[in-house]
């Protein structure tokens, strides 16, 4: 495994992390389903633009493996639907922690029954770091009164994201991952098209609006589907999905940077954690 892939991972893990950031700054009116909507179309129209200029697109559609690029938009679409219905119910934390936690156990599980894959000794380390410092990070918002019956949804997101992580490789065989990357984003748009009927997008068409939806798709969406995927193309699948518990830490310490969002000595020790994760797995890993 070449570092650059794990490396592109993380970048890409990054980019994602800055969604919360961007969205605390979008008007009232935007709703999970419209911040989608304009996130995938303004992606798709970037990542699009960059693949035209530097003739990425294949030469024919057929080169497109379209079984698995809607495999893969479904379970985006599956993830971002599940993820933020639970967190009315769980609250941020529990719902990530639940969601973004159990990510990398579905997709070694995945990979054991479809491929026969184990992960290596070093991933179990890292990997149970990391969750541990994602419950640290999320351990001040912790709400013990929960209705537990509601983690099937955020467990279901992870499971949604870790068969995102594992049909990914497969649906970018034959075309570049941005083109690839494109058809999913343009899919996902597609697909959640009819819920703008009964939700507004009528937000976007202020200043304020305007910004935060180009800033979503472009860094959380074009940025990050491409370097998040050109990486998942190098790296296993097992090991992808651990990295990209990088998105939680890096939204934490946007959310202190940019936000000024207060923060514990637990918060830090989280941070830590992940990064120790992190750096163990991306040097040991084979």
């Amino acid at each position: 495994m070449r570092l650059s892939g794990p490396l592109f991972v993380l970048i890409g893990a990054l980019c994602f992390s800055f969604s919360g950031t961007i969205q605390s700054f979008a008007p009232e009116a935007a709703t999970p389903f419209t911040v989608t909507e304009a996130r995938m179309v303004i992606g798709t129209l970037g990542l699009a633009a960059f693949c035209w200029a530097v003739k990425k697109f294949p030469n024919s559609w057929s080169s497109f493996n379209f079984k698995f690029l809607v495999l893969v938009a479904l379970c985006l679409y599956g993830f971002q639907l599940l993820f933020f219905s639970s967190l009315p119910k769980t609250g941020v934390a529990v719902g990530t922690i639940a969601a973004i936690g159990s990510t990398p156990i579905w997709t070694a599980i995945i990979e054991k029954i479809v491929y026969g894959k184990n992960p290596s000794k070093i991933w179990y380390f890292s990997t149970v770091t990391a969750i541990v410092g994602i419950v640290l990070l999320n351990l001040e918002n912790f709400n013990s009164t929960i209705h537990w019956i509601y983690l099937l949804l955020p467990l279901l997101a992870g499971l949604c994201y870790a068969g995102e992580i594992v049909a990914a490789p497969k649906a970018m065989e034959g075309v570049s991952s941005e083109s690839a990357m494109v058809v999913v984003m343009g899919l996902v748009a597609l697909i959640n098209a009819p819920m703008l009927m009964f939700f507004p997008i009528s937000w976007i068409a202020t200043a304020q609006g305007l910004s935060c939806a180009v800033a979503l798709g472009l860094v959380t969406a074009s940025l990050a589907f491409a370097f998040f995927f050109t990486g998942v193309r190098h790296t296993k699948a097992s090991v992808a999905s651990t990295l990209g518990l990088a998105e939680p830490m890096g939204a934490a310490c946007w959310g202190i940077f940019l936000l000024h969002e207060p923060y514990s000595a637990w918060t830090l020790l989280g941070i830590g954690l992940i990064l120790v994760s992190i750096l163990v797995l991306s040097l040991k890993s084979e």
